[in-house]
């Protein structure tokens, strides 16, 4: 089996931000995206399961009130994880108050992932004769 890493974005909910008290403070929420990571056998099945399980967690955790709305899901991004190392799974949401806070939200998960261990060749090059 295959881990997938699934990125996805929920709309149609509201909710007031809780610094909005001032005049400069951000609009009110309107959507999140969320990053799963599921072992299975297909893309499409990942795909499956990420938003059941993603639904499953916003009605117990977020909407047992029924006043933040059901979100529509949207699948952003999947990828394979490769390695021996996979990220840790977590259930965060990253809200986001317009299209361009969706913008800078999704950057953090669509990169491709940086390989930290391997220097740069380029820094300790020399040619021969300087």
């Amino acid at each position: 089996m295959t881990y997938y890493k699934v990125v996805l974005s929920g709309e149609n909910i509201f909710f007031e931000n809780a610094s909005r008290i001032d005049s400069d403070a951000p609009e009110p929420v309107i959507g999140f995206i969320a990053c799963k990571l599921i072992q299975t056998e297909s893309e499409e099945l990942a795909i499956a399961t990420a938003k059941r399980d993603l639904l499953v967690q916003w009605n117990q955790s977020f909407n047992l009130d029924r006043k933040l709305g059901m979100p529509k899901l949207g699948v952003e991004h999947i990828a394979e994880v490769r390695g021996w190392f996979k990220p840790k799974s977590t259930n965060d949401y990253y809200w986001f108050t317009d299209n361009d806070h969706k913008k800078s939200q999704l950057e953090k998960f669509t990169q491709s992932p940086r390989h930290w261990f391997w220097r740069s060749s380029k820094k300790n090059k020399t040619t021969i004769g300087e």
